[in-house]
């Protein structure tokens, strides 16, 4: 066929989707479709247009529809490492449970049927040493002498000071002496 017959020849065909085409030409495209393959796949295009433009494409199914599908799969390389690791995680994720209960039972059993009265090990005594006794509540020096007395509180007044006004960490910049009671 030449350009210009095929044309005709596919707007005769789209006239008998159509059908709009008398009972002459009809039978001419019909006779065409059964000779020429490329003409019946734009038959098949045509209608599925057709079918596209009036909604109705769930009746359109091709004929070789899971031919084509199953040639498509069929290219598809497998993906047969990924199956294999997939097997094999999931055997040893039901191993290590299995182990696991397996311990458990294991332990459990040990557990329930030792003697309630198994001897213990003698603990070991302890010995505490001595302890220095503190006196707490006074609140002056321990001293007999005035004049260390007085200097110890102004060597305490002295480094609050320092202390305070250095860059001296810990808590000494938040300590502050307020003032040593005399006894009177």
């Amino acid at each position: 066929m030449n350009m210009s017959n095929t044309d005709d020849m596919k707007e005769k065909l789209s006239a008998l989707v159509d059908n709009e085409l008398d009972d002459l030409d009809e039978r001419r495209v019909m006779a065409a479709l059964e000779k020429d393959v490329d003409l019946r796949r734009t038959w098949e295009r045509y209608h599925l247009v057709r079918s596209a433009l009036h909604q109705d494409l769930s009746m359109f199914v091709p004929q070789d529809m899971a031919t084509r599908v199953a040639a498509r799969i069929g290219m598809e390389p497998a993906n047969v490492a990924s199956f294999r690791r997939q097997k094999i995680t999931r055997l040893a994720g039901t191993l290590a449970i299995a182990a696991s209960v397996a311990a458990i039972a294991v332990t459990g059993v040990q557990w329930i049927n030792r003697p309630a009265s198994a001897p213990l090990a003698p603990l070991a005594a302890v010995q505490t040493a001595p302890e220095k006794i503190i006196r707490a509540g006074t609140t002056h020096w321990d001293t007999k002498e005035p004049e260390a007395e007085s200097a110890l509180n102004a060597f305490l007044v002295e480094h609050n000071e320092f202390a305070s006004s250095s860059s001296i960490g810990g808590m000494m910049p938040y300590v502050r002496v307020v003032g040593y009671d005399n006894p009177k």
